[in-house]
């Protein structure tokens, strides 16, 4: 099943020689997308207004109290990655910024966020070094959802998801990795207190510094790509590899870089709000 779906991606300036050649007015455009099964409506959306909202907060669910990082000694490496990965599962809302890398050259580059939109709980967006632009959502009470310039006619619904729908189409993109870093890191070292500025971002998230702690080792990274012959979503998993991971002092990620010794990686930034 397919239709087309508004995007409400950062607002680009009208002399931007880059600007994506989608639809301008995202008025209604798509009021419902629906899947009768057993005679009931599983899935709708109504999105309206082209707007950056700021970031609103996902559903509440019962989590443990927050351990602060003045509780964990930085150079205790183990425990300080286990509370930035909690730390960035439990902030109210979150942006990324990232590029992807393959054989040293870089592969494309996107921004994903929790969603702004009623009913969007998550939004992704990826444009490949070629220029081909992907859109994936999980919306509430319906799915994964994605659409793309090649590969895809149209907004579809992924039913059943694949395992790469399910983490490329949801927060868990970027929250996995810190989650992969947990289960798998080797050879942590702390490298000490370092000063980190990121950029603006590509969902348009201003510059910012932090007072960070550097840490790096090797583990199992899980890259995400996208198939622009058949439209599918997909994971190759990237063992023993390099990584450099920059924690700040409230014990929040703020980048994570990591790269294969054939050139295969990529660079996360990341902004949580810090409650």
């Amino acid at each position: 099943m397919s239709t087309s779906m508004p995007f409400s991606g950062p607002e680009p300036a009208e002399d931007d020689p880059g600007r994506p050649n989608w639809p301008l007015a995202l008025i209604v455009v798509l009021t419902c997308l629906a899947v009768i099964a057993s005679g009931w409506i599983v899935a709708r959306l109504t999105l309206e207004d082209d707007t950056v909202a700021p970031l609103a907060e996902p559903s509440e669910q019962a989590r443990p109290p927050r351990e602060r990082s003045g509780s964990v000694d930085p150079d205790d490496a183990e425990a300080f990655l286990a509370l930035a990965a909690r730390g960035l599962r439990d902030a109210p809302s979150l942006s990324v910024s990232y590029t992807q890398r393959e054989e040293g050259e870089e592969a494309g580059r996107g921004w994903a966020r929790r969603g702004v939109e009623a009913d969007v709980v998550f939004e992704h967006h990826f444009t490949t070094a070629e220029g081909v632009e992907v859109y994936r959502y999980e919306l509430d009470d319906t799915g994964h959802l994605m659409t793309a310039e090649r590969g895809m006619t149209g907004m579809s619904l992924l039913n059943p998801p694949s395992e790469a729908d399910r983490r490329l189409c949801s927060i868990e993109f970027a929250l996995s990795p810190l989650d992969d870093l947990v289960d798998s890191a080797s050879d942590l070292v702390w490298e000490g207190r370092e000063e980190i500025t990121l950029p603006e971002g590509l969902d348009g998230s201003p510059e910012g510094s932090y007072t960070a702690y550097r840490y790096t080792g090797d583990f199992t990274a899980v890259m995400g790509g996208y198939e622009e012959e058949n439209g599918h979503n997909t994971l190759t998993v990237l063992p023993k590899t390099e990584f450099s991971l920059w924690i700040d002092e409230e014990g929040y990620p703020r980048r994570l870089e990591y790269d294969t010794e054939e050139g295969f990686g990529e660079t996360y930034d990341y902004r949580p709000t810090v409650d």
